[in-house]
């Protein structure tokens, strides 16, 4: 069975964004080995919920496979955030394997700063 427990992304880090603004997120999944792992015959997903509430999720976004060389080791998401107030998300990686087997590599932090043009504002609902 293929390791799923080391995921390393450039975008899990803190990310900083206006209300509305679209960005696209790119995932690059490794084994604990620093392989490439294959996600040709699975799927990947994106949960986006507010900080700490699993149970407010604002988006489930299907992730898109990216060729990187000659492996499909990469995914990317495509966020907006229209309609959310400012404040703190989390994004969660999910990942379904060709065998069936769930995977939660791992999370990070999104802070959505108001927006101008939307008038969106911290605690607004």
């Amino acid at each position: 069975m293929t390791d799923f427990t080391t995921i390393h992304a450039n975008n899990l880090e803190e990310i900083h964004m206006i209300a509305g603004d679209e960005q696209v997120f790119v995932y690059n999944v490794w084994d604990h080995n620093g392989v490439a792992l294959n996600l040709t015959y699975g799927a990947t997903w994106v949960t986006i919920f507010r900080y700490g509430d699993v149970n407010y999720t604002v988006a489930q976004l299907s992730g898109s496979q990216i060729r990187s060389g000659s492996s499909f080791n990469q995914f990317s998401v495509v966020f907006t955030g229209s309609g959310l107030p400012a404040g703190t998300y989390q994004q969660q990686v999910k990942i379904l394997d060709s065998h069936g087997g769930w995977h939660v590599p791992s999370q990070g932090k999104i802070i959505i700063f108001p927006s101008p043009d939307t008038g969106s504002y911290v605690g607004s609902e």
